[in-house]
């Protein structure tokens, strides 16, 4: 069998994780909410602290080891979150929540497991460590991934190939910067103090690996956070997040131990000796419609002339994989040269996507890309209108750009919407 059709199979495997029976049994739910309504009648917790960032970049946390496919793959990832009756009279369901909340927001110190799962792909599982401020050691059995938002910089290690990948942030404060979900929980449960009751609910309760647990959700701007804790410890046991935005990203953090000592070692970025470096500067100021160009250019490059489908990981991923199996039909050996290039593109690509992603409902902003060569003539790709102008902005498959007075008319055409969760996020 083919490494894209071991790849495939894993990616089936993964993609078909069955939910576990979350219906308690009629004892466990008379002790819990017994349980419940004593532990939340305490105080609140702490007051918490705000951190000092805010996220500037967003990126793929995996490098997939070697064959050369499966690296591609991950290159495109890498580079472009009420049932009253559990609250006792006084407390509301936002003081219950924060209750939970209050751990993550004033941990020093945390190791917990993580499951990232962007614009539909297959989830990608993490073991994590943090140390604040802003440092995170993340490890997949394959690679290890060190980031120091201090130090601006991201080291990816991986060991079977004495390979390190560096990437350094530019353009914005080191203090403005971050690469981990982990720190954008805890912003966020930092501030949603100023939230209304109405965006928090009570889910119930239920079992978590055999530890009764009650579950709570956050309904914010930016994302839905899910929050399942033991009543009995006020610690969090899962929590779920659903950012709202485009690509789609899921992420789930479990098995959290909290203030545990960490040595500073294990979050040096600093090369191990004797390994290959490669390095990257990713430019973190705010992106502009010429990256938007210059993205499209990477793309119909790596897509041997193509388009995307879709202004997405997915789609970008799409490309990346058929230029995989392009290579290995060739029987064209990938060189670190060619993945130096590659993950140049993917970092423009990745900068040129958040362009459309600043872009307000008003811009009407449009795609039709997908099945579009490029230096097609007079083909517009996409399309969207400035902010207090009239005329919109059309981008062709020449990459050549001009103002038209109306919007083009291309049957197929997407709108680009900053999609949030279509439902609920699941509560198994």
């Amino acid at each position: 069998m083919s490494d894209l059709e071991n790849q495939e199979s894993e990616f089936t495997r993964l993609l078909q994780r069955a939910p576990f029976d979350d219906q308690p049994a009629l004892e466990h739910r008379q002790a819990l909410h017994a349980r419940v309504m004593a532990e939340f009648d305490r105080e609140v917790g702490p007051p918490m602290t705000r951190p000092a960032w805010q996220l500037a970049f967003m990126k793929g946390q995996e490098i997939m080891r070697r064959p050369a496919s499966r690296l591609l793959v991950s290159a495109a990832s890498l580079a472009i979150a009420a049932v009253w009756l559990f609250v006792p009279g006084g407390q509301t369901t936002a003081q219950a929540f924060n209750r939970f909340a209050a751990a993550v927001v004033a941990a020093k110190t945390a190791h917990f497991q993580m499951e990232v799962r962007v614009g539909g792909l297959p989830i990608q599982q993490f073991q994590t460590w943090y140390l604040a401020p802003g440092r995170y050691r993340q490890e997949t059995g394959t690679t290890i991934n060190i980031s120091d938002m201090s130090a601006g910089k991201i080291v990816s290690i991986i060991p079977a190939e004495k390979k390190v990948v560096v990437m350094t942030f530019k353009g914005a404060p080191k203090d403005k910067i971050s690469a981990n979900y982990f720190e954008r929980l805890r912003e966020l449960l930092a501030d949603n103090r100023k939230a209304k009751e109405a965006q928090y609910e009570l889910l119930g309760e239920k079992e978590i690996e055999g530890k009764p647990v009650v579950g709570f959700r956050y309904d914010s701007s930016a994302e839905m956070v899910t929050m399942w804790g033991d009543p009995a410890t006020g610690q969090p046991v899962r929590i779920e997040s659903v950012f709202k935005g485009v690509p789609r990203t899921e992420v789930a953090m479990a098995d959290f131990e909290f203030n545990v000592e960490l040595k500073e070692s294990m979050f040096d970025v600093s090369p191990p000796a004797e390994y290959k470096i490669q390095s990257f500067d990713v430019d973190t100021s705010e992106s502009r419609e010429q990256d938007l160009v210059k993205a499209f250019q990477s793309c119909s490059e790596i897509g041997g002339g193509e388009f995307p489908a879709t202004l997405d990981m997915a789609g970008v991923t799409q490309l990346i994989t058929k230029f995989a199996m392009r290579r290995v039909k060739d029987g064209t050996e990938f060189s670190d040269d060619d993945f130096q290039g590659l993950m140049k593109q993917s970092i423009a690509i990745g900068r040129g996507f958040q362009f459309t992603l600043t872009l307000p409902e008003s811009a009407d902003a449009h795609y039709a890309g997908k099945g579009v060569k490029r230096d097609e003539k007079n083909r517009a790709i996409f399309w969207y209108r400035p902010q207090d102008l009239k005329t919109y902005r059309v981008i062709h498959a020449d990459l050549t750009v001009n103002d038209s007075e109306t919007a083009p008319q291309i049957e197929g055409a997407k709108r680009i919407q900053k999609a949030g969760p279509s439902n609920k996020a699941s509560d198994k």
